[in-house]
């Protein structure tokens, strides 16, 4: 299968080694991950995108976008802009010749150009999505929800490695609970000074510019590195803190840390609680004094973490199981049908589910779930 990826964002300048070598955003790791995945299934991929100049990097092809074609023929088409203008519109001068068009999204609102593109599928990363899609005109059956991935490098053994049960991590914008994981720390610090919060990422992450951050005892600025190193920090560390009011769309870094079996705290919104089953793989809390009171607690029960850890680290999907979820949707968007099947029906609307690699897809309303209903025990709402 030849697949192209489109992406006209031009305020960071990448190329496929960008994420393991300095570190980048979300977005673009997504792109570049995928796109890989797909490569590696021994499909012909092409991304079209801000890069410095043509190559080819883990089986991709890799353009310019001053370089690209003025018609783009392919049997998928993926479309994504996720920073800059988040505008699409100018493919619309460009010629397209694809079996199958997906818009794929990293965020709740729909790029400019979004619906004259017309794709035949609005890849969504998670079921918060939904309804906030649904609001601005896409249709509930064009909604496929993809979780993202994690690398099999992300991963740490179950039993190991060593790691500090007071070493905390904080991955992320500095924008999205920066300031609650310090107030965390200083709580924590108050009752033992060796706890520690190692900071990673900054304003560079979405292609701005770092500010230097004032010493603090018990905070350690990493700053922006990259995605092989970052998982041997979230290896070494005992808790994640994600404490943030901004509604995450999925949040990779979380998956990311689970993986490596680093305890995630997060706050109960957008996605998290779609990811994070408390008490179970993770923990979500509301405020810092309740992050801090917590782990307290957890990290003097050696027991508890490690089955927590366990659970967390079951959780991801790794990103050839996302490649052969994506394979699958478009062989069945080329040819709908052949993939249904009839005896799986969704929990939230009892619409026939598509069985995928990762789990369970609605063809009628998008909703994504690891189980369903057996067709014999769905019993419509009245």
């Amino acid at each position: 299968m030849q697949i192209a990826f489109y992406c006209p964002d031009r305020h960071i300048l990448y190329d496929g080694a960008t994420p393991d070598r300095t570190g980048v955003g979300g977005g673009i790791t997504v792109r570049i991950r995928i796109a890989a995945a797909l490569a590696r299934c021994g499909h012909a991929v092409t991304l079209i995108c801000n890069c410095p100049m043509a190559a080819i990097h883990e089986g991709v092809r890799y353009v310019p976008l001053d370089s690209a074609p003025d018609t783009i023929r392919c049997d998928a088409l993926v479309m994504h802009s996720s920073g800059g203008a988040y505008d699409l519109s100018g493919l619309l001068a460009k010629s397209v010749e694809a079996k199958v068009r997906v818009l794929m999204l990293s965020g709740p609102a729909l790029p400019k150009g979004a619906h004259d593109l017309a794709p035949d599928s609005f890849y969504a990363c998670s079921n918060f999505l939904r309804p906030e899609l649904v609001r601005q005109g896409v249709a509930p059956a064009k909604i496929f929800v993809s979780y993202h991935g994690v690398n099999r490098w992300n991963r740490a053994g179950l039993f190991g490695p060593a790691r500090d049960s007071r070493r905390l991590i904080y991955s992320s914008h500095p924008s999205k609970g920066l300031d609650a994981a310090r107030e965390v720390t200083r709580l924590l610090r108050q009752r033992d000074p060796r706890f520690t919060l190692h900071l990673f990422g900054g304003n560079r992450l979405w292609g701005g510019v770092d500010e230097t951050a004032a010493e603090e005892p018990g905070i350690v600025y990493g700053g922006l590195v990259g995605q092989r190193r970052m998982a041997a920090e979230f290896q070494r560390s005992a808790f994640s803190i994600q404490l943030q009011t901004r509604l995450e769309p999925f949040g990779i870094t979380i998956v990311e840390a689970m993986a490596a079996g680093c305890i995630v705290v997060a706050s109960p919104v957008g996605s998290y609680p779609e990811l994070l089953r408390n008490g179970e793989n993770g923990f979500l809390v509301e405020t810092a004094q309740q992050a801090a009171e917590l782990i307290w607690n957890v990290s003097r029960d050696p027991t508890l973490m490690r089955r927590i850890r366990r659970r967390a680290y079951e959780t991801p999907i790794e990103w050839d199981t996302v490649a052969q979820v994506w394979e699958a949707h478009f062989t069945w968007l080329d040819r709908p049908g052949g993939l249904s099947q009839e005896w799986a029906r969704c929990l939230e609307c009892g619409g026939a589910c598509l069985l995928f690699a990762d789990g369970y897809h609605c063809t009628a309303c998008g909703n994504f779930a690891r189980s369903c209903a057996p067709w014999k025990s769905y019993l419509p709402v009245p």
